[in-house]
């Protein structure tokens, strides 16, 4: 009888294990998708001083500066690995069964290829960690696709998706919020207790006196630039709005639509170009797939007019509202003049055809004449600099004539105006590099200052950049360029460095230059070519770090090959999407995300892909991809 009832005892027992897990089955899905909850919540508040000693290769790239201030990148790379690691646990915790996609072929392939130029990268140390505020380096493209595997693997009911899509909404309504006290000139980022937040202490105790400004007179959110605030409105304000539109409950309709209202008010400070035109575009495509539903699948009358009203008529007046409120921006501020004026100028004649860029000046000329004389042609003006090896600069005029002779003394600051020579005001300042080494920033022109920099060691004098890095006068100065000539400022300067940056596309077919090397690649001294284009001369010294157009910025780091692969799955899954919206009943909270991911991808011509935005696309195209697996499960098993 004892065995008997311990049996008895141990069917109850287990008997009530299974009705906890079957009562508490909600807060078990909730459970199973956790890293992914806090992932997509906590990430784009991650904002902590960093000092950062840089080595080579990293130092010789950069501004000059051996310590960088991080404050956006470092503590996001860690907590992207921390999540990512925890994520994966929890995939194989609670899946019984892996999921089988044909998506896996596409991130199969980009993986391959983004390992493949990373061993292969002349700058290993830059692909495998990613460059200075920037970070996106081999680990964490690997970790995006991580998160999209465990994505596909972990989400499986709506439940997931509102409880994702809510931390979304949340997260996103909160950079709304701080974005449009910004826009009234209220940034909690110039506060104490923001400083407190994202300064250490001893950070602090270390500097005496700081000054955190990260911008004025519009919104940035908790992005540092107001572009990247941009990119991502343009993947949440569709995502708010679709679900604002399909949501059954009208307290659910009411919260994303506010969701989707505050989020329009920081598009609207943000002033991003590449923000409007990638939200209008998802909401324009969005407006045409409803129709096509409407039409096609929704044709009881009884439902007709309120379709209309719940799903359609919304979208209209989010199209037409957006570029009427845009327009009573001042001319200088509003995104929408802006592009309609740029896209006037990108079909105008080109000027600059038939034209030799050197005569554009300023900078006419840089020659090395031997070891010890380089030769300036400035203003049509010829100066010399020469250096013996008794460390004694000369400078003189193309007759020969002595203008300036001094001996290398570091930290002097010699100012010089040579009124009967030059027309331009030009002074020199010499840094001591140590090891024999010393710097010299040759500084012309007297309205803004502009600075050439040149390497002095044993007698030998040589044209650098700005941390003294060796140009090679003869390539560097002039580089290849397809498209935009004569419309390099369109864009801010996007028609320039897009046009510098095709060419390193092509140059890399099949394996890129590694994760984040596109500084290492890009022409950083065509001077010739910037002051054709009509850069303000300043231009001519600020770093390329990024091409500002996500698809060059894949091409020219893991190949074309990768970026064809990568375009080919994006489009193949939105267009299965966009089917599955217009004719399936099913799972529509899956493929309406296909909108948010349209929206990111449109800014994304305009946009690089940063850390603290495109993991979060990455586990929405999770989502997508799993919408596609249960419709299409759905359609075999019926």
């Amino acid at each position: 009888m004892a065995k008997k009832t311990n049996i008895k005892n141990i069917k109850n027992n287990n008997s009530n294990k299974v009705n906890f897990f079957q009562e508490n089955n909600s807060l078990v899905e909730i459970i199973k998708i956790l890293p992914l909850i806090i992932f997509i919540f906590v990430l784009p508040f991650i904002i902590r001083l960093k000092l950062i000693p840089l080595q080579e290769p990293f130092y010789g790239f950069w501004k000059g500066e051996r310590i960088n201030a991080d404050f956006f990148t470092y503590y996001k790379q860690i907590f992207i690995y921390i999540v990512t690691v925890w994520a994966l646990l929890h995939t194989f915790l609670f899946t019984k069964k892996i999921k089988f996609t044909k998506a896996y072929y596409f991130m199969g392939a980009y993986a391959v290829l983004v390992i493949l130029s990373t061993i292969f990268s002349k700058y290993p140390q830059i692909a495998l960690h990613g460059f200075v505020e920037r970070r996106e380096g081999m680990w964490v493209i690997l970790c995006y696709l991580l998160l999209m595997f465990s994505t596909i693997n972990l989400v499986e009911t709506e439940k997931q998706i509102k409880a994702i899509i809510y931390t979304l909404g949340i997260s996103g309504a909160v950079i709304s919020i701080i974005s449009i006290f910004q826009y009234f000139g209220m940034d909690i980022f110039a506060t104490e207790f923001a400083t407190d937040f994202m300064i250490s202490k001893e950070i602090q105790a270390q500097i005496k006196e700081f000054n955190i400004k990260f911008g004025e007179k519009y919104s940035y959110g908790v992005f540092y630039n107001p572009n990247y605030l941009g990119g991502y409105i343009s993947f949440y304000a569709p995502l708010m709005l679709s679900f604002a539109i399909i949501s059954k409950g009208i307290k659910e309709k009411i919260i994303f639509a506010v969701f989707f209202i505050l989020s329009i008010f920081a598009l609207y400070g943000s002033r991003s170009e590449a923000g409007v035109v990638g939200t209008l575009i998802a909401i324009g495509i969005l407006a045409i797939v409803l129709v096509s539903r409407h039409i096609i699948k929704d044709k009881p009358k009884e439902t007709h007019k309120r379709l209309l009203f719940t799903r359609i008529v919304p979208v209209f007046l989010a199209i037409i509202i957006l570029p009427l409120s845009l327009s009573y921006l001042p001319i200088e501020q509003n995104p929408i003049t802006r592009i309609k004026t740029q896209v006037i100028e990108l079909f105008k004649p080109s000027d600059l055809k038939g034209k030799d860029y050197k005569e554009i000046g300023p900078i006419n000329d840089i020659k090395q004449i031997d070891e010890q004389t380089i030769e300036l042609k400035l203003y049509n003006t010829i100066t010399r600099l020469n250096v013996d090896k008794n460390m004694n600069l000369k400078i003189f005029d193309k007759d020969n004539n002595i203008l300036l002779n001094m001996k290398v003394i570091p930290e002097e600051k010699i100012e010089q105006q040579i009124l009967n020579i030059t027309d331009y005001f030009c002074y020199l300042k010499i840094k001591d590099l140590g090891n024999g080494n010393y710097g010299i920033h040759y500084y012309y022109n007297n309205d803004k200052w502009e600075k050439l920099d040149f390497l002095v060691y044993n007698g030998e004098i040589s044209f650098t950049t700005p941390s003294f890095k060796i140009v090679d006068i003869e390539k560097d100065l002039y580089a290849k360029h397809i498209g935009f000539e004569g419309k390099g400022n369109i864009g801010s300067g996007r028609g320039y460095i897009w046009s510098r940056s095709i060419p390193l596309v092509l140059d890399h077919l099949i394996i890129g230059s590694g994760q984040d090397t596109f500084i290492t690649e890009f022409p950083q001294y065509d001077i010739y070519g910037r002051q054709a284009e009509g850069m303000p001369q300043y231009y001519w010294n600020i770093l390329t770090d990024k091409p500002h157009n996500t698809y060059l910025q894949i091409g020219i780091h893991s190949g074309l090959l990768s970026l064809i692969v990568v375009l080919a799955g994006l489009v193949i899954l939105l267009y299965k999407s966009f089917k599955n919206v217009i004719f399936d009943d099913e799972y529509l909270d899956f493929n309406i995300i296909s909108f948010g991911i349209l929206g990111f991808m449109i800014s994304s011509i305009f946009n690089d892909s940063i850390i603290a935005i495109t993991p979060i696309v990455y586990i929405l195209l999770g989502i997508n991809v799993v919408g596609l697996i249960k419709t299409k499960n759905k359609k075999v098993d019926s």
